[in-house]
């Protein structure tokens, strides 16, 4: 099953990070994300052609992050949004971190092609 085909399960106490191969693994099938901070957070840094495109975008990523009960930190400008991503109670990654990074990279693929 695709990642972007799962969903985020809650977290309420401290889950140890999925090792740094199954990190590895994960980010093979999410174009354009990378990890960074130490292998401990997930970030992709998406490009639009004006304000109101990015703007649009965050307010998807706020929809997908709801459903999903699993929040990001958006960096938002003129012609970017930039989303980060790791599990707060362990200050690192699980499967659910690149759960929401699959569906936030499929919205954007769907929505803006050209972009």
């Amino acid at each position: 099953m695709d990642l972007k085909d799962k969903k985020c399960i809650p977290c309420h106490s401290y889950v140890p990070p999925i090792p740094l191969e199954e990190k590895k693994k994960n980010l093979e099938s999410l174009p354009d994300w990378f990890l960074k901070d130490n292998d401990s957070r997930l970030r992709r840094d998406f490009k639009f052609k004006n304000w109101k495109r990015a703007f649009e975008f965050a307010s998807i990523v706020s929809q997908i992050a709801e459903e999903e009960k699993h929040h990001p930190e958006l960096f938002l400008g003129w012609g970017h949004c930039d989303v980060e991503i790791w599990t707060h109670n362990n200050n690192n990654l699980l499967e659910n971190d690149f759960i929401l990074a699959a569906k936030i990279g499929a919205a954007f693929s769907k929505l803006y092609p050209a972009d």
